[in-house]
């Protein structure tokens, strides 16, 4: 058991050495090369390991409850559409575009669940959370050819869209796999990974809503499975399971914060600091809580404040200089703290503010502004 530890633990770090140079370097690999990457590790694993056979009971059944629980998630789903509206799928939808769409996407999914179960199988708690930091990491890999890194707030979006719903299902389908084998994980990865390039709409909410639910729907996906089990066995499973979902309610839980602040979806919102012109007041790296209260109260605003105002898709943080009304409208001149720092050239108009700094937070900033200079931001 030991020597299987140390060769699943070896597979592992080629895993995530395997992502460094995209995540860190800024390279982009082919998506075709990610996905048999990913099948040549499995391909190695069943040279050292062989494949056992996953026993789950009442397997027919229990794939085709998992299958109509996802596809019924899925059409919740699109029941938000009918409060956010529709918008046309942008993939092609015949067969040749959607076998092109789809090919690497598929391989990748078996080959990340097949190299799950075997690391599942014959590891132990370690090599089980480990997997679950490389198998996101190759996700990311594999995502962020679709991203154009232009800011640091495209960045976020990133995290949001992407990192965090991957994290949310790695650990799930971590648990599915050791719980029920890969076939339950296998099932409900390929129904979501695929299902887009083949209706002809999507729901057109914004994309923080959608990583929400994207979050959320694995969750909510092992809780009816575990339920529908606990029926047949007549045993209760999630007993059996508690301290690890415990971990992960509070783990999402968390992330939602994080999205909701993040994302505007609040009265209070964070930005991250990325340039000294605050300096010293707020420094690059400083977090500040931002009140959108103010956003639609311009009047309230007196010179002295510090506001986050967007000029031409840029954002900035300076502080009021001079406030000026004029027929029940409000104009604001501006200037950052730095002592070298001119008056700003622009004046700021209602319609251009974010909100009100009210307070900062030092250092928070700075894993934001890293991983953004490491997936090469300007």
């Amino acid at each position: 058991m030991k020597n299987n530890v140390i060769k699943i633990l070896l597979l592992e770090i080629v895993c995530i050495l395997f992502t460094v140079p995209c995540i860190i370097g800024g390279l982009r690999y082919n998506e075709y090369l990610i996905s048999f990457f990913m099948l040549g590790i499995f391909g190695i694993s069943y040279f050292l390991f062989g494949f056992k056979k996953d026993k789950l009971s009442n397997a027919k059944k229990t794939l085709i409850f998992v299958a109509v629980i996802t596809i019924a998630l899925v059409f919740i789903t699109y029941g938000i559409g009918f409060l956010t509206g529709f918008a046309r799928s942008p993939y092609n939808r015949n067969l040749i575009g959607i076998l092109l769409n789809t090919g690497s996407v598929i391989l990748l999914v078996i080959a990340i669940e097949l190299v799950r179960y075997q690391i599942i199988k014959n590891g132990n708690k370690l090599t089980a959370i480990i997997s679950v930091i490389a198998l996101v990491l190759v996700e990311i890999t594999y995502s962020v050819n679709l991203y154009n890194f232009y800011n640091e707030f495209a960045l976020i979006e990133f995290i949001c869209i992407a990192v965090l719903p991957s994290i949310s299902k790695n650990i799930i389908m971590t648990l599915y796999v050791r719980n029920y084998g890969y076939r339950v994980s296998l099932i409900y990865s390929l129904i979501l990974a695929i299902y887009e390039y083949v209706v002809p709409i999507v729901p057109n909410y914004d994309n923080y809503l959608r990583s929400i639910i994207l979050i959320i729907m694995p969750i909510l996906n092992m809780q009816f499975i575990d339920a529908y089990l606990k029926r047949k066995k007549k045993e209760d499973v999630r007993n059996k399971n508690i301290g690890p979902k415990i971990f992960v309610v509070i783990s999402i839980i968390f992330l939602l914060f994080v999205i909701g602040v993040y994302s505007n979806l609040f009265r209070y919102w964070v930005a991250t600091i990325a340039s000294g012109s605050m300096s010293p007041t707020i420094e690059i790296g400083d977090i500040v809580v931002v009140d959108k209260y103010y956003r639609d109260n311009p009047k309230e605003l007196v010179v002295g404040d510090i506001i986050v105002f967007k000029i031409k898709d840029t954002l900035y943080t300076h502080r009021i200089i001079k406030s000026i009304e004029k027929n029940g409208k409000y104009y604001f001149r501006t200037k950052g703290d730095y002592k070298d720092n001119a008056e700003d050239t622009w004046i700021v108009l209602k319609e251009d503010i974010v909100g009100k700094v009210k307070f900062k937070i030092k250092y928070l900033g700075y894993p934001s502004i890293w991983l953004h200079n490491l997936v090469g931001g300007e």
